[in-house]
C-alpha cells in the first residue's frame, strides 16, 4: 500500500515508518525543513518537505495514497496557544479536508487520551464511549479533542476514519520521547519530588502501540476507534519501580498538585526573566490532579492486540535509558 504519514520524524512516527517500510509498504513522509530526517532516509521512505499548517504542501505526497496516518501534533505544553491550535486543530482540518478532496481511501488519526479531558474522578476505568471530563486540564487536551472533531465532520461526508487513543507512551528508542524524559530524570536523580503520586494512569509500551496502529491498517473496519492504553499504575508506583531498577533512591519529597502549582507560580517568572524555559508547566501539573484510567479491551478483542505489562516493559526501558 501507499501510505502518507504526518509526524514521521517524531517519537512514535519514526517507529511507525520503520514498521511500515519493513512491511513492504510505499511510505511517504511529510517532513519540515528543520527536521532530522537521517533515520527516515536510511529506511528508504520518500520524504516531502511541508507542514500540516500548509495544506498545499501536502498535496503531492498525499495524492494516490491508500492510507493517511496523521501522527503530527504540537506536544509542547509550554508552546504558545496559537501554535498548539495551529498544529492540532487547523493542521487536523487541513489533513482531513485534503484527504477527502483527494479521495484518499482511509485515514488513521493518532489522538490521545488527553482528548477525553481525563478519566473519572474516582479512578474507575472507562472505554471508547466515555464522556468528556471538563474542563480540559490543558490546551493540549482541548486541541486534540477539537482536532478529532475536524475528522468527525469530514467522516460525516464520507471520509473513512479510524482514531486511536494511546495513553502515556514509554520505551525505546528515544531517550527524551514520550514519558522516557521523566523516567530518565528518575534514574539520574533529578526529579525533585513526586507530585500527585496517588493518581492512576495507563502506560503503553511504544513498540506495542505501533503494532496496534499497524493492526488497524491491516484489519480494522472504517469508523472503528480504539483505546490502546496498556498497564495501570499510580505515578508513585512507576517512579518507585524505575528507581529500584536503576538502583537509585526515589525522590523523598511528596507534594500535592496545589502546592506544586503555588511554587511554580513563584519560581517560573524568574526563569522567564532570564530567558530560560520554566522547569514546570502549569498545564502538566493540572493534569496530575486527574486519573487517566482507560480500558483497551475493545482493541484486545477485535484486533487481538496486546500490550506488555510494566514489569516487562519498564526494565527494558530503564536499561536503554541508563545507556543513552
Amino acid at each position: 500500500m501507499r501510505i502518507f504519514i504526518t509526524g514521521g520524524t517524531g517519537y512514535i512516527g519514526t517507529l511507525v515508518c520503520r514498521r511500515l517500510v519493513e512491511g513492504g509498504h510505499d511510505v511517504r513522509a511529510l517532513v519540515r525543513p528543520e527536521s532530522d530526517t537521517a533515520e527516515l532516509e536510511g529506511l528508504g521512505a520518500s520524504l516531502f518537505i511541508g507542514d500540516i499548517t500548509d495544506r498545499f504542501s501536502m498535496r503531492e505526497a498525499m495524492s494516490g495514497a491508500d492510507w493517511v496516518v496523521h501522527a503530527a501534533a504540537e506536544l509542547d505544553f509550554s508552546a504558545p496557544k496559537n501554535r498548539i491550535e495551529g498544529a492540532n486543530v487547523a493542521g487536523s482540518e487541513n489533513v482531513a479536508s485534503l484527504a477527502y478532496k483527494l479521495g484518499v481511501g482511509r485515514v488513521l488519526v493518532l489522538s490521545s487520551i488527553a482528548a477525553f479531558g481525563s478519566g473519572p474522578g474516582d479512578g474507575s476505568a472507562v472505554a471508547e464511549d466515555a464522556g468528556l471530563e471538563l474542563p480540559f486540564p490543558s490546551a493540549y487536551g482541548a486541541t486534540k479533542h477539537a482536532g478529532e472533531r475536524c475528522f468527525t465532520r469530514w467522516a460525516e461526508r464520507g471520509l473513512k476514519v479510524n482514531v486511536i487513543w494511546p495513553s502515556l507512551v514509554y520505551g525505546p528508542p528515544g531517550p527524551k520521547g514520550g514519558l522516557n524524559a521523566l523516567l530518565r530524570m528518575v534514574i539520574q536523580r533529578r526529579l525533585p519530588a513526586i507530585i500527585g503520586g496517588h493518581r492512576l494512569a495507563r502506560w503503553v509500551y511504544l513498540e506495542d502501540l505501533v503494532a496496534g496502529m499497524v493492526a488497524v491498517l491491516d484489519r480494522a473496519e472504517p469508523g472503528e476507534n480504539y483505546l490502546m492504553t496498556g498497564d495501570l499504575a499510580s505515578w508513585a508506583d512507576v517512579i518507585g519501580r524505575a528507581a529500584a531498577l536503576a538502583d537509585v533512591a526515589p525522590p523523598r519529597r511528596r507534594m500535592s498538585v496545589g502546592r506544586a502549582k503555588f511554587l511554580a507560580r513563584i519560581v517560573n517568572p524568574f526563569f522567564t526573566l532570564r530567558g530560560r524555559r520554566p522547569p514546570v508547566n502549569l498545564d502538566q501539573l493540572e493534569s496530575l490532579r486527574r486519573h487517566w484510567n482507560f480500558d483497551d479491551g475493545k482493541a484486545r478483542i477485535e484486533l487481538a492486540w496486546q500490550s506488555r505489562p510494566l514489569e516487562a516493559g519498564l526494565p527494558e526501558t530503564i536499561r536503554y535509558l541508563a545507556g543513552s
